[in-house]
């Protein structure tokens, strides 16, 4: 993952409520499985490896803030399980095919959940979050961004 996708999934998650942090962790699971497909393809095996563990740490995520008290956490905790332990029983060789199903199968779930974030409209979880305005100066070869609210008193809702 490059720096600049970084601070997206950054910018991103300080203005997210609860279920589009679900929709960012997708995001983030998907980015790290088709990097690790790219490092794969060309013979990268120390890429490959990261983005696959990095991977795996957000489907641990996931399957860690998974509330039980719904029937559809345990349905999402079989998924998760299933993808994790594919991922770890074939992180020396998956096959191409293999990768591209989990790819697919996180794909769907990050599609449905996006479709439920956007009729969420409680607020997101950090408040006094930092605001950053891009486009509003040129240099010769980037768009300068600005940052607004700059202070001590940012963080998580309580």
């Amino acid at each position: 993952m490059t720096k600049e996708m970084k601070q997206i999934f950054t910018r991103r998650i300080t203005h997210a409520n609860r279920t589009q942090l679900v929709v960012i962790l997708y995001d983030m699971i998907l980015t790290y499985l088709k990097d690790a497909a790219a490092a794969q393809s060309i013979g990268c095996r120390q890429e490959f490896k990261k983005g696959m563990q990095c991977a795996r740490n957000c489907i641990s995520e996931l399957r860690c803030s998974l509330d039980f008290n719904y029937d559809l956490s345990r349905n999402l905790f079989a998924i998760y399980a299933f993808a994790d332990r594919e991922l770890a029983h074939d992180m020396n060789g998956i096959s191409a095919e293999q990768l591209d199903q989990i790819i697919g199968m996180f794909q769907k779930l990050r599609d449905a959940y996006h479709t439920i974030s956007r009729e969420d409209q409680s607020r997101p979880l950090m408040e006094n979050a930092q605001d950053v305005y891009a486009g509003l100066t040129y240099s010769k070869t980037d768009v300068n961004e600005s940052l607004q609210q700059y202070g001590t008193a940012r963080g998580f809702c309580v």
